[in-house]
């Protein structure tokens, strides 16, 4: 079945397909970060792959929900939140990438003050874009109560808990990026950078979930 034909039911059924594949690289940072940790570079650069894969999905079904979406017609949210939804899994889904990218480009020495706090900072990362899968995955049981009621109780739970979680992530974000620059005395500039950078991006892959979840709040307050 196409993605037109999934959008002329719903086109928040169209939007739980692209979801499932944005999660297939979420589900892969963990690991990734246990490679890198480990320092197996080639473990690294295969999991790289897998994302990359699994983002290249992201793209293609995402360009057939902006061809399949309707200028005219009657929808139950705007065609612009819908947009900004799907920009935002896509950014899900790129951010994820671009992690994999960075680790593949150097293998860094993780010193073993941070292997539990890199673990521990990918693991929450991924929870935040589960609770944002659940919400997703609640769309179209919303559409069908017309966005109030009961269903949209617990959409908006999921949604409390969606922010809570991200700010873990803020958390650990911050932890983690002071103790490299702790440390910068005995990290060459390049490493730094890199570190530095796959921090921020890892954080960025929350902030994305969380501004998608977002812009759901504001259907839903609407």
């Amino acid at each position: 079945m196409s993605i037109f034909d999934l959008f002329r039911k719903s086109p928040f059924i169209a939007i739980n397909e692209m979801m499932k594949e944005v999660v297939e690289c979420t589900n892969r940072i963990p690991d990734i970060y246990e490679a890198f940790v480990k320092g197996n570079q080639q473990e690294v650069e295969r999991i790289a792959k897998e994302i990359s894969d699994h983002e290249y999905k992201t793209d293609e079904i995402k360009n057939s929900i902006r061809q399949s979406l309707p200028h005219s017609i009657f929808m139950p949210v705007a065609r612009g939140d819908i947009l900004q939804i799907i920009t935002s899994m896509d950014a899900i889904a790129d951010r994820s990438e671009d992690v994999g990218v960075l680790m593949s480009l150097k293998s860094l020495q993780v010193p073993d003050e941070l292997k539990q706090r890199v673990r521990d900072f990918a693991s929450a990362v991924v929870k935040v874009v589960d609770y944002s899968r659940q919400v997703i995955e609640e769309l179209e049981a919303l559409r069908e109560a017309s966005f109030a009621g009961p269903e949209a109780k617990s959409v908006l739970e999921l949604l409390d808990k969606v922010n809570e979680s991200e700010h873990e992530t803020d958390i650990l974000q911050y932890e983690l990026t002071k103790i490299v620059i702790n440390r910068s005395e005995s990290i060459d500039c390049a490493s730094l950078i890199l570190w530095m950078k796959i921090i921020e991006t890892t954080g960025d892959i929350a902030n994305a979930a969380e501004k998608m979840c977002n812009r759901i709040r504001l259907i839903i307050s609407q």
